[in-house]
């Protein structure tokens, strides 16, 4: 079957479709044709009429651009402003990635011998005093 084929047998059963269509349309009684008529004018003039954006369609472009202005200036604004006491400061950066400064997580300067024999004194054990 060729497109033309198609072609013809789809514009034939168009037309048989349009002919059943006109032939049960006319078997209605007036009145029925009468109200189906106005029902479908009053359906299109209303559809005409809403044509005009409604206020929330009108302003969401500007709502929307206003909330990607939003998201943008809190992601770029600069967090250690005195505008923003919470986030951290560059002297905070600074004190965290100074090596001099006193070790946080290291047991370094920790002296065992003490906390040994203050458990001991608290224990009431007696113990020989250290470095004695």
């Amino acid at each position: 079957m060729t497109a033309e084929d198609e072609e013809a047998g789809s514009s034939q059963f168009e037309q048989r479709t349009r002919e059943l269509l006109l032939t049960s349309a006319d078997a209605l009684p007036g009145s029925v044709r009468s109200r189906l008529t106005q029902a479908r004018h009053a359906a299109l003039s209303v559809h005409s009429t809403n044509q005009a954006p409604s206020l929330a369609r009108r302003w969401m472009p500007a709502g929307a651009m206003a909330g990607v202005i939003l998201a943008l200036f809190v992601v770029l604004a600069p967090h250690g402003s005195s505008n923003n006491p919470g986030g951290p400061s560059m002297e905070d950066v600074d004190m965290l990635t100074d090596s001099e400064a006193l070790p946080l997580t290291g047991d370094q300067d920790v002296d065992y011998d003490f906390y040994e024999w203050a458990a001991e004194e608290a224990a009431g054990a007696s113990s020989p005093a250290v470095g004695s």
